[in-house]
């Protein structure tokens, strides 16, 4: 059995882009810095000179394979990822392909991107199609404070609902698994840290965001890190429970490009709690203070209205998802689908319960 547990290397603080040159100098000689449109502003004036490639878009195999071939194009010998979580992810999926170190600077909190060992791959519609899985977390990460104190609201947001969300997953999880050894336990106490900065219940941002930049990085910070940690720590079969599963669902819906990551998965956690028996006031509770951090987790304010319209597809997707019916095993399509009209129509503030029809994708194994 093997772990892919932590980056090599974490840098923190308001200086952390200017040790750049010094920790690429260590890795290669040969850098290619790959960045987005926008991603890449602060950290160009300490990567003045690199060679760079981009990217744009969702992250895709052939984007990861094209930039696997700038990398041997050129004889790279260090990739450096600078951006938000999809440049992240493909620049690191083709320093892995290529063979050579990668080197994370996020200037977006709103995943764990920079700190994970896995890239998040979809179709070219934008439909999730699974993980991607590299041979090691990144060689370097710089946390420069500055550049994610200065993240806007909604990107921070985001960054907090997928930390949540990796909480009440693996919580969750571990109720299920087959034994609790150490590494699953340190999972779980990380958890507790976490939730006391990302979890309602736990006391956690109950004004919303902070205003304050040395809060707001250390928000970002832990949110980047630490679920990647978690994840880490927890494995492949206990960091995953019904929230992705939802997220991966809802992205057969065109409109979910509205929506962030993030946002997505605060539906997923609202739907996950709804399956494990929360109350319409404990549901409400948590959208309202979703709300104050600026998320509207209702399926039209993440421009996933149509699923209202034809459910068919994302509920046979969900049903589909072995960490979902590992969870929940006795959820057949019909209760997934009221699942989540229930947890949209508590979300809007309306509590009439909606009469449906079975629509042919109940779990075979129910009566």
């Amino acid at each position: 059995m093997s772990a892919t547990l932590a980056p090599g290397l974490v840098m923190r603080g308001t200086s952390a882009l200017a040790t750049i040159p010094a920790h690429v100098a260590a890795l290669g000689a040969r850098p290619l810095l790959v960045r987005g449109d926008a991603g890449a502003a602060d950290a160009g004036v300490v990567l003045a000179g690199v060679p760079e490639a981009r990217h744009r878009g969702v992250v895709t195999r052939s984007a990861i394979d094209r930039l696997a071939g700038h990398v041997r194009a050129g004889r790279h010998d260090v990739v450096i990822g600078v951006g938000g979580g999809r440049v992240l992810d493909a620049a690191k999926g083709a320093s892995d392909l290529s063979g050579v170190p990668f080197v994370a600077v996020p200037t977006s909190p709103a995943t764990c991107a920079a700190a994970t060992a896995l890239c998040v791959l979809y179709d070219d519609t934008g439909v999730w199609s699974g993980p991607l899985f590299v041979r090691s977390c990144p060689a370097v990460v710089v946390l420069d404070a500055t550049v994610l104190a200065a993240a806007p609201d909604r990107l921070l947001a985001a960054g907090v609902l997928d930390a949540l969300c990796k909480v009440e997953e693996v919580r969750l999880a571990a109720r299920t698994a087959p034994e609790r050894d150490t590494f699953l336990s340190a999972a779980l106490a990380l958890c507790g840290a976490l939730a006391a900065a990302v979890d309602p219940g736990a006391g956690a941002l109950p004004s919303g965001l902070p205003a304050a930049r040395t809060e707001r990085a250390a928000l970002a910070e832990a949110v980047i890190l630490l679920p990647a940690l978690i994840a880490g720590l927890a494995g492949e079969g206990n960091k995953l429970a019904a929230a992705h599963a939802v997220h991966n669902a809802l992205t057969l819906l065109p409109g979910h490009h509205a929506a962030l990551h993030g946002e997505l998965v605060a539906f997923g956690v609202l739907v996950q709690l709804a399956l494990a028996g929360a109350s319409d006031d404990t549901l409400a509770a948590r959208a309202a203070w979703m709300q104050r951090l600026g998320v509207d987790a209702s399926l039209t304010g993440l421009g996933c209205g149509d699923y209202l319209e034809d459910p068919d597809p994302v509920v046979a997707r969900m049903s589909a998802a072995p960490a979902l019916r590992r969870a929940f095993p006795a959820a057949n399509g019909a209760a997934l689908d009221e699942a989540l009209r229930r947890v949209d129509r508590i979300v809007k503030g309306r509590g009439v319960p909606h009469e449906r029809a079975t629509h042919g994708v109940d779990d075979p194994r129910q009566p």
